[in-house]
């Protein structure tokens, strides 16, 4: 801190030490990314063992209620406590998840399909980053299908970390 009154010399720059480096980020493949995407992804995934147990409750915008899931504001809480991350829709977190969870938050963002519908690649954004901002979301999920059949949406997530779930519908 600077001192005014008594002009110290408190000028110690380290010269003589070398800059402290760590080993390479414990993710494969991330150690060239920036920071703010390493800290999501240390949320997402256990610094120690480099694996996640998420608990995925986003069912509901492709395939309706789930048997079991019809309630989540009683079905999921108490399982809370025994994961890394949570994937789930806006709405989902907002009614079952209280603000203080401290768990990482993978936000669903894409909608429009159905496994109700024949053809699933009709895949849109339904969340920007600004919403996955908002909800504090370490991550945004998406559907992308590997058909051509329909129109395809680009998804870009400038630097925001995406979890993309690819599938392929198998002509019959």
């Amino acid at each position: 801190m600077a001192d005014k009154d008594g002009m110290n010399d408190g000028k110690d720059y380290g010269l003589g030490t070398s800059l402290k480096k760590s080993g390479g980020f414990y993710l494969k493949g991330i150690d060239h990314y920036d920071w703010g995407f390493k800290v999501r992804m240390s949320r997402i995934f256990n610094p120690e063992s480099g694996r996640t147990v998420m608990l995925a409750f986003d069912h509901g915008y492709i395939m309706g209620s789930t048997r079991g899931l019809e309630r989540l504001d009683l079905a999921v809480p108490p399982l809370v406590p025994h994961v890394d991350a949570l994937m789930a829709t806006r709405g989902a977190l907002r009614s079952c998840i209280e603000p203080t969870h401290g768990k990482a938050v993978v936000l669903r963002s894409s909608a429009g399909s159905s496994v109700l519908d024949d053809d699933m690649s009709f895949e849109n954004r339904g969340v920007d980053i600004d919403d996955a901002v908002r909800m504090s979301a370490d991550c945004m999920a998406v559907t992308a299908s590997l058909s051509i059949s329909g129109p395809t949406s680009v998804f870009s997530s400038r630097g925001w970390p995406m979890v993309i779930f690819w599938y392929m519908e198998i002509s019959r």
